[in-house]
């Protein structure tokens, strides 16, 4: 009895087993429509192609197309005309559908388009459909088949005639064809003709070494794909701390010790949760770390160390003080670490509120947070069948965190350098810590937003998880490094005049970490290249063209500016007494008489500046005055060159955010279409981010880099800067074209635009620095002008044909359409011209 039992629970346990697996990996139920209101249809043809082809980001696409002509005469056929879906009377479900009528009048004639994604980390045996095509993997093949069957089809068909079936597949080797076809076109086009039911047709494709590579990863390869992404993010942040480890051991500045100390931290809150993630599945452990809520604790842990941290530093210092209320601003009994790095700010600067009476309850605020954001998902973890808005609490929570962590880290990097926090970065971050704010909570809005218009009613992991939101916010955290660079290299501005190998390689990272973003991804594998290119080729650059800058004047600018315009006039009027005594106007006693006093007066005006009075160094005090440009130091420099290029910028980073998402990564329509895709509000604030950033950050790189850039003219020595920036952003777009992933057009625009916008800020440095007098822009773009003597052969010539050569190929790529900052050519999405050759029956071609 016992055995008949077991027999008995097995079987049934075995059909069981196989009526789910029938309905996992049978047709969805789309396809077996409601009969047709007015009946089927007497006759009708179908011609149905389907193109398998990979394209976008590592995207293998199935394409099916398929055409269905009825009778006019059909009671149904006047609802077709106009509409854009289909009922599934004649056409499954999905996708897009029109109708119009035959040429002759006698037909209606439906069109009816559907694209599926073709998913690598599939199961084996697991179907995707798209329209009357299907597809499914095992191995290393793909099986693209006609649905055969009379019951899967639409009861519009039952009577159609299959005038021509066709499966082309241009990037995949082809394996097997069954049954054989009518007729074998290029680029594996197989076409099938005249049937009177539908053909059994299925074309087995081999994956490309792309496609298998990208298999490997998302499967067996888990481990190597995990060890990849944490590089390709974090790499670059450890090559930054790796120096700044270097610069906390020799420098003797305790402030700038702390400082880096402080940077270190921000890299480690910012890269913590991508080691978690490698170090979790490395480990095996992941799953049932996140399962317990591990991984969310430690998220949590993440944020709350750096409030934790000021909170502690706060109650230390009020427990030290000598009586609770002081005279003076500055804690007088600091350690002598503190002391030194100028931890106390004026109470004027408007950060102190951190030592406030209030910091307590901001502090168990953020406790209270910390409470929510990690046992609150927990709660609900497992309650999938109703949508569940208990997380959208431990999201905000976290997001708010992210910020008070971010607020944090500033508030104390901008204490480190002096006494008092300067009015510009109090203003930065006046923006940059309620734009974060705005900018995390809007991340979790859109995330929430998305979720509840889902069809099957779940949220995105992003608003269940803290650790998973605190690993997307992870890469839009390169502003705040950006602002910490920048406060680092302003307390070394304070320090040195001039630009040491040290503060060098400091202004390289903010130019990589500024205008170059990583990771990229490259078949399915992602690596900083550009930002490693931008690392290499800049320094490069610098070591191939360095020059010694030039000596200090001793004067100031405006005086220097006074000794160029007198030492110009000198030596034109030299020139002009030099040509009469030569011509034979003036002899040899009038010519040294008057000649004498120009040359005596040039000797002084070159000793005033610190030049050889002899004119034997080969300077002139023009060379002299270009080549420091209008700043008393490297850093007054930099900063003035900012300002000019966040003004000449604007437009063009207005274009580039419009360009980008007028289109998608695949060449639709962007901004609407973008934005309901999960992560469209991340894509949309990291291009926003960097489109506003990277005119800033370049012009300041430009202006701290003045003095050991070539060129003895402004306009060239944003040279350097934008052959880095194209080589950084070349080796991605060469590499995608090279693997044939996507063509990357809108790397030259970009190139072009930057050099425009530092070319600009270039003559704009230049004449304020040969401004004499205080006035409009005409006023100060006179004295440059007659330096670069436009109009006449000269430097002058050099800079229009630059400047028309860059807005040539700027034109040039204007004309093939506002989609020019697209990964993929629209040009290349329209229907296969094989269709035209092979269904002549469809109206208008």
């Amino acid at each position: 009895m016992g055995t008949t039992r077991l027999a008995v629970a097995l079987g049934a346990a075995a059909l069981t087993s196989a009526l789910l697996a029938v309905t996992a990996l049978g047709p969805r139920p789309a396809l077996a429509a409601a009969p047709c209101a007015s009946g089927p249809p007497a006759s009708a043809w179908i011609e149905t192609s389907v193109t398998v082809e990979e394209r976008g980001h590592d995207t293998a696409v199935l394409r099916s197309t398929t055409w269905v002509g009825v009778p006019r005469d059909w009671a149904g056929a006047a609802a077709l005309l106009g509409a854009t879906t289909t009922d599934g009377c004649l056409l499954p479900e999905g996708g897009s559908s029109s109708a119009a009528m035959s040429p002759d009048g006698a037909e209606v004639v439906v069109r009816h388009t559907e694209e599926t994604p073709v998913q690598l980390y599939g199961g084996e045996w697991v179907t995707q459909l798209a329209g009357l095509w299907s597809v499914r993997q095992s191995g290393r093949t793909w099986f693209v088949a006609l649905l055969p069957a009379p019951a899967d089809l639409p009861p519009g068909l039952a009577k159609a005639r299959w005038r021509a079936v066709a499966v082309r597949a241009p990037d995949s080797g082809v394996r097997g064809v069954q049954p054989l076809p009518s007729e074998t076109r290029p680029d594996h086009t197989y076409v099938w003709r005249d049937a009177a039911a539908p053909p059994r047709v299925e074309v087995a494709l081999r994956m490309s070494a792309r496609a298998e590579f990208q298999r490997w990863t998302n499967t067996q390869g888990e481990a190597v794909l995990t060890v990849a992404t944490y590089l390709g993010f974090a790499l670059p942040y450890l090559l930054l701390a790796v120096l700044l480890v270097l610069l906390r051991r020799r420098s003797a500045d305790p402030g700038e010790r702390a400082l880096a100390g402080i940077m270190l931290g921000a890299l480690a809150m910012i890269t913590a949760v991508e080691t978690i993630t490698a170090v979790l599945v490395l480990s095996g452990t992941a799953f049932f770390a996140h399962l317990f809520g591990l991984t969310d604790l430690g998220a949590i842990l993440v944020l709350a160390a750096p409030l934790f941290a000021a909170a502690w530093r706060s109650v230390r210092r009020r427990m030290r003080r000598p009586s609770p209320v002081s005279a003076d601003p500055v804690s007088t009994d600091a350690g002598p670490t503190e002391a030194g790095a100028g931890e106390a700010v004026s109470t004027s600067s408007g950060l102190d509120a951190l030592t406030g009476p209030a910091f307590g309850g901001v502090v168990l605020a953020g406790v209270a947070l910390v409470a929510v954001s990690g046992f609150g998902p927990l709660a609900k973890r497992h309650a999938y069948e109703q949508p569940d808005l208990t997380p959208i609490a431990s999201a905000v929570a976290t997001a708010l965190l992210l910020t008070g962590a971010a607020w944090v880290i500033a508030v104390r990097a901008a204490r480190v350098p002096g006494r008092r926090t300067p009015r510009a970065v109090r203003t930065l971050l006046r923006w940059s810590v309620p734009g974060l704010a705005l900018l995390t909570l809007g991340f979790v809005a859109h995330a929430v937003v998305i979720g509840l218009l889902d069809p099957w009613q779940s949220l995105p992991d992003v608003v269940g998880s803290p650790f998973f939101l605190l690993s997307s916010l992870a890469y839009l955290m390169w502003p705040l490094v950006v602002l910490l660079l920048l406060l680092l290299l302003r307390l070394h501005g304070r320090r040195t005049d001039t630009v040491g190998p040290l503060t060098a390689w400091l202004v390289v990272f903010l130019f990589v970490v500024g205008t170059i973003r990583w990771p990229s991804t490259y078949a399915g594998m992602p690596v900083p290249l550009a930002a490693l290119t931008g690392l290499m080729v800049l320094p490069l650059l610098l070591r191939l063209t360095r020059r010694a800058e030039p000596p200090d004047p001793g004067v100031s600018r405006r005086r220097l500016a006074m000794v160029v315009e007198e030492h110009r006039t000198l030596e034109t009027r030299e020139k002009g007494l030099r040509r009469r005594w030569a011509a034979g106007d003036m002899d040899d006693a009038a010519y040294h008489r008057e000649n004498e006093p120009v040359v005596e007066r040039i000797g002084r005006l070159r000793g005033e500046i610190g030049l050889d009075p002899r004119r034997e160094d080969g300077l002139t005090p023009l060379d002299l005055a270009l080549s420091r440009g209008p700043g008393g130091s490297w850093w007054a420099n930099a900063r003035l060159a900012s300002r000019y290029a966040s003004y000449v910028g604007a437009p063009s980073a207005v274009f580039l955010i419009w360009a980008t998402w007028s289109a998608d990564s695949t060449g639709h329509d962007g901004w609407l279409d973008r934005l309901r895709e999960p992560n469209g509000f991340y894509g949309l604030a990291g291009d926003l981010i960097g489109g506003l950033l990277i005119w800033p950050v370049a012009g300041f790189v430009l202006g701290a880099l003045w003095r050991r850039l070539p060129g003895r003219r402004g306009y060239l020595k944003g040279v350097v800067p934008v052959l880095a920036y194209g080589a950084a952003t070349g080796a991605h777009a060469m590499l995608n074209n090279l693997i044939g992933q996507a063509p990357v057009r809108g790397s030259l625009v970009r190139v072009l635009l930057l050099f425009l916008v530092l070319t600009v800020v270039a003559v704009l440095m230049d004449a304020r620095t040969l401004q004499t007098r205080p006035g409009g822009l005409a006023s100060r773009l006179t004295p440059v002008a007659v330096v670069y003597r436009l109009g006449t052969a000269g430097s002058g010539i050099a800079l229009i044909v630059a400047q028309a050569a860059a807005i040539l190929g700027l034109w040039t790529q204007l004309r093939h359409g506002i989609d020019i900052t697209s990964q993929v050519d629209t040009s290349t999405q329209a229907p296969p011209s094989t269709d035209a050759q092979l269904f002549q029956s469809r109206p208008g071609g």
